[in-house]
């Protein structure tokens, strides 16, 4: 699995290029051949592109991301810096292209990858997905988060920051304030019911003891969805939080556990809860003196 990760960084400083079909070359000379020319909307810098990409040498494949990271890979479009970097064509490209680059490998800047040789040809396929948009995912994001509680029949409210709370059984004690620090039991899941992390589970915590995790509260020890899931309950709560992917890892995902914009959901048990020192209040601003400048 660290093989295939270090490939497809490596992978991912070879942006490429294509517009219609055949066999080309960028401005800066490197040969691509076009598989497909989609009928999208046409990139730009600046926009976050979703790929799949795979890499060979030669013949034989080195990566594939849609099996390592289970998701396209996002990728910012940003101008080209070094001749075999491929972005200067990647304006070129519209959503649904699809197109292999093949690089000398000598040609690769330093430091190489260990896994090649002068002669060899390192062969990257790139296929658009398409743009990333906050918005879209959004959307995208609440219809996987209210399916799932339809299929598993829970009942949920919503904070403010958008975070579904679905209490399983409501506690007696305190609810924590912004500062507090909170001790919880957690299980992290996928929505396909895959179990990534686990306060509770030796087999994901080899050699760590099973304790609650514990962290201030509001103060970005932890993703956002937990600072605003958390500060929904009382002490002793049990309760199922679904978070949105934009509240979680977002675009970036944590690589290999969790994709690229994946929803998520954490049976959660707030343990206890230990009053917090306050936050420091904002400085006064400064006194206005009449006629000073």
């Amino acid at each position: 699995m660290k093989k295939n990760k270090q490939l497809l960084v490596a992978a991912l400083g070879l942006i490429m290029a294509s517009c219609g079909t055949g066999q080309k070359k960028t401005p800066g000379g490197v040969e691509y051949i076009v598989h497909k020319s989609g009928s999208g909307a046409q990139l730009k810098l600046g926009d976050t592109v979703l790929m799949n990409i795979s890499q060979r040498l030669n013949d034989s494949v080195l990566a594939e991301s849609r099996k390592v990271l289970g998701a396209p890979v996002p990728v910012l479009i940003a101008k080209s810096v070094e001749k075999y970097d491929l972005m200067e064509g990647l304006a070129l490209l519209k959503e649904g292209d699809s197109a292999t680059f093949i690089i000398p490998f000598d040609s690769l800047p330093e430091p190489r990858p260990p896994f090649g040789k002068k002669g060899d040809k390192l062969k990257v396929t790139f296929a658009v997905v398409g743009k990333y948009s906050a918005a879209k995912q959004k959307e995208a994001d609440e219809k996987e988060i209210k399916e799932y509680l339809d299929k598993n029949k829970l009942k949920a409210t919503t904070t403010p920051e958008g975070v579904y709370v679905a209490v399983s059984q409501e506690g007696t004690g305190v609810q924590p304030k912004e500062g507090d620090t909170v001790f919880v039991h957690y299980t992290g899941k996928l929505l396909n019911g895959k179990t990534f992390d686990s306060s509770l589970d030796s087999t994901l915590r080899p050699g760590m003891k099973l304790e609650p995790i514990k962290f201030p509260l509001g103060r970005g020890f932890v993703i956002k969805g937990w600072d605003a899931g958390i500060a929904a309950l009382k002490k002793g709560s049990k309760a199922t939080l679904l978070i949105p992917s934009t509240l979680a890892y977002g675009l970036q995902g944590s690589p290999p556990a969790i994709p690229s914009n994946s929803v998520l959901t954490f049976e959660v048990q707030l343990v206890d809860v230990k009053p917090g020192a306050p936050a420091p209040a904002a400085p006064a601003a400064a006194p206005v003196v009449p006629g000073k400048k």
